[in-house]
Protein backbone atom coordinates (compact mmCIF):
# COMPACT_ATOMS: atom_id res chain seq x y z
CA UNK A 1 0.00 0.00 0.00
CA UNK A 2 2.71 2.19 0.87
CA UNK A 3 4.97 1.46 -2.01
CA UNK A 4 1.59 2.18 -4.45
CA UNK A 5 0.95 5.79 -2.97
CA UNK A 6 4.15 7.17 -3.04
CA UNK A 7 4.14 6.11 -6.82
CA UNK A 8 1.12 7.92 -7.25
CA UNK A 9 2.53 10.81 -5.24
CA UNK A 10 5.82 10.79 -7.91
CA UNK A 11 3.61 10.40 -10.61
CA UNK A 12 1.34 13.71 -9.42
CA UNK A 13 4.75 15.69 -8.73
CA UNK A 14 5.85 14.53 -12.53
CA UNK A 15 2.33 15.68 -14.75
CA UNK A 16 2.99 19.20 -14.21
CA UNK A 17 7.08 19.11 -15.35
CA UNK A 18 5.90 16.62 -18.47
CA UNK A 19 3.23 18.93 -19.48
CA UNK A 20 5.42 21.94 -19.15
CA UNK A 21 7.92 20.35 -21.83
CA UNK A 22 5.47 18.81 -24.10
CA UNK A 23 5.34 20.63 -27.24
CA UNK A 24 2.53 22.68 -27.48
CA UNK A 25 -0.82 21.17 -29.03
CA UNK A 26 -1.12 22.29 -32.33
CA UNK A 27 -3.16 25.28 -33.01
CA UNK A 28 -6.95 24.75 -35.24
CA UNK A 29 -6.50 25.52 -38.83
CA UNK A 30 -9.43 27.89 -38.31
CA UNK A 31 -7.83 29.44 -35.52
CA UNK A 32 -4.63 30.13 -38.02
CA UNK A 33 -6.62 31.74 -40.93
CA UNK A 34 -8.13 34.10 -38.18
CA UNK A 35 -5.00 35.09 -37.31
CA UNK A 36 -3.79 35.42 -40.45
CA UNK A 37 -6.98 37.51 -41.45
CA UNK A 38 -6.87 39.83 -38.17
CA UNK A 39 -2.37 40.25 -39.24
CA UNK A 40 -3.89 41.45 -43.14
CA UNK A 41 -6.57 44.03 -41.44
CA UNK A 42 -4.16 45.08 -39.46
CA UNK A 43 -1.32 46.05 -42.21
CA UNK A 44 -4.35 47.25 -44.13
CA UNK A 45 -5.31 49.75 -41.29
CA UNK A 46 -1.92 50.88 -41.30
CA UNK A 47 -1.90 51.71 -44.36
CA UNK A 48 -5.07 53.84 -44.73
CA UNK A 49 -3.43 55.58 -41.72
CA UNK A 50 -0.75 56.48 -43.60
CA UNK A 51 -3.07 57.74 -46.29
CA UNK A 52 -5.21 59.69 -44.22
CA UNK A 53 -1.72 61.33 -42.96
CA UNK A 54 -2.52 60.20 -39.78
CA UNK A 55 0.73 59.77 -37.77
CA UNK A 56 -0.78 59.39 -34.28
CA UNK A 57 -2.71 56.28 -35.80
CA UNK A 58 0.21 55.69 -37.32
CA UNK A 59 2.38 54.84 -34.87
CA UNK A 60 -0.47 52.58 -32.60
CA UNK A 61 0.76 49.53 -34.93
CA UNK A 62 4.39 49.31 -34.80
CA UNK A 63 6.58 48.41 -31.93
CA UNK A 64 8.74 51.15 -29.94
CA UNK A 65 11.75 49.62 -31.74
CA UNK A 66 10.40 49.18 -35.16
CA UNK A 67 12.86 49.59 -38.88
CA UNK A 68 11.82 49.59 -41.87
CA UNK A 69 14.94 48.49 -44.33
CA UNK A 70 14.91 49.11 -47.58
CA UNK A 71 17.79 48.64 -50.50
CA UNK A 72 19.56 51.49 -51.41
CA UNK A 73 20.44 51.17 -54.90
CA UNK A 74 24.40 52.02 -55.78
CA UNK A 75 25.85 55.59 -56.96
CA UNK A 76 29.10 56.53 -58.07
CA UNK A 77 29.40 57.55 -54.42
CA UNK A 78 28.36 54.31 -52.79
CA UNK A 79 27.48 50.22 -53.34
CA UNK A 80 24.41 49.52 -52.46
CA UNK A 81 23.63 49.15 -49.50
CA UNK A 82 20.52 48.55 -46.89
CA UNK A 83 18.92 51.83 -45.39
CA UNK A 84 16.72 52.15 -42.29
CA UNK A 85 13.98 53.93 -41.20
CA UNK A 86 12.45 53.89 -37.38
CA UNK A 87 9.01 53.68 -36.47
CA UNK A 88 9.53 57.31 -34.67
CA UNK A 89 11.30 58.50 -37.98
CA UNK A 90 8.92 57.29 -39.84
CA UNK A 91 6.14 58.95 -38.07
CA UNK A 92 7.60 62.28 -37.82
CA UNK A 93 7.69 62.57 -41.86
CA UNK A 94 4.31 61.55 -42.16
CA UNK A 95 3.72 64.21 -39.41
CA UNK A 96 5.28 67.12 -40.72
CA UNK A 97 4.11 66.58 -44.41
CA UNK A 98 8.14 65.08 -45.89
CA UNK A 99 6.03 62.08 -46.71
CA UNK A 100 2.70 62.33 -47.75
CA UNK A 101 0.95 59.14 -49.22
CA UNK A 102 -1.30 59.50 -52.49
CA UNK A 103 -1.91 55.96 -53.11
CA UNK A 104 -1.17 52.22 -51.73
CA UNK A 105 -2.48 48.87 -53.76
CA UNK A 106 -1.02 45.97 -52.05
CA UNK A 107 -1.59 42.85 -53.95
CA UNK A 108 -0.73 39.26 -54.19
CA UNK A 109 -0.62 38.94 -50.10
CA UNK A 110 0.06 36.35 -47.95
CA UNK A 111 0.04 35.79 -44.15
CA UNK A 112 2.44 33.21 -42.42
CA UNK A 113 1.92 32.47 -39.33
CA UNK A 114 4.25 30.86 -36.55
CA UNK A 115 2.89 30.88 -33.45
CA UNK A 116 2.60 34.77 -32.02
CA UNK A 117 5.14 36.03 -34.97
CA UNK A 118 3.51 36.63 -38.13
CA UNK A 119 4.61 37.05 -41.55
CA UNK A 120 2.71 38.76 -44.17
CA UNK A 121 3.91 39.13 -47.66
CA UNK A 122 3.17 40.27 -50.98
CA UNK A 123 3.83 43.25 -53.89
CA UNK A 124 3.17 47.27 -53.43
CA UNK A 125 2.91 50.14 -55.71
CA UNK A 126 2.50 53.24 -54.11
CA UNK A 127 2.18 56.60 -55.13
CA UNK A 128 2.83 59.91 -52.96
CA UNK A 129 5.41 63.09 -52.18
CA UNK A 130 8.60 62.48 -50.79
CA UNK A 131 10.53 65.65 -49.75
CA UNK A 132 7.47 67.51 -51.97
CA UNK A 133 9.10 65.52 -55.04
CA UNK A 134 6.49 63.25 -56.65
CA UNK A 135 7.38 59.50 -55.55
CA UNK A 136 6.09 56.69 -57.05
CA UNK A 137 7.46 53.37 -56.22
CA UNK A 138 6.81 49.47 -56.37
CA UNK A 139 8.40 46.32 -56.03
CA UNK A 140 7.84 43.42 -52.63
CA UNK A 141 7.60 44.03 -49.30
CA UNK A 142 7.45 41.66 -46.11
CA UNK A 143 6.33 42.84 -42.84
CA UNK A 144 7.16 40.93 -39.40
CA UNK A 145 4.69 41.15 -37.35
CA UNK A 146 4.48 40.06 -33.21
CA UNK A 147 1.41 39.27 -31.33
CA UNK A 148 1.84 40.92 -27.40
CA UNK A 149 -1.07 41.38 -25.30
CA UNK A 150 -3.13 40.10 -27.36
CA UNK A 151 -2.43 42.26 -30.26
CA UNK A 152 -0.57 42.09 -33.58
CA UNK A 153 2.04 44.87 -33.86
CA UNK A 154 4.73 45.27 -36.59
CA UNK A 155 8.65 44.71 -35.40
CA UNK A 156 9.94 45.20 -38.87
CA UNK A 157 9.07 45.46 -43.21
CA UNK A 158 11.76 45.27 -45.58
CA UNK A 159 11.34 46.77 -49.16
CA UNK A 160 14.01 44.52 -51.08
Amino acid sequence: MMTRLLTILIIASLAPIVAWAAPPAAAPADASASAERVVEARSRAWVKAALDGDADAFRTFATDDYVMLWVDPATEEHAARWATRTRDQWVDSIRSGKTKYQSVVLRNTKVHINGDVATFTGEYTQTGLEDGNESTESGFFVETWVRRRGQWLAVSSVFP
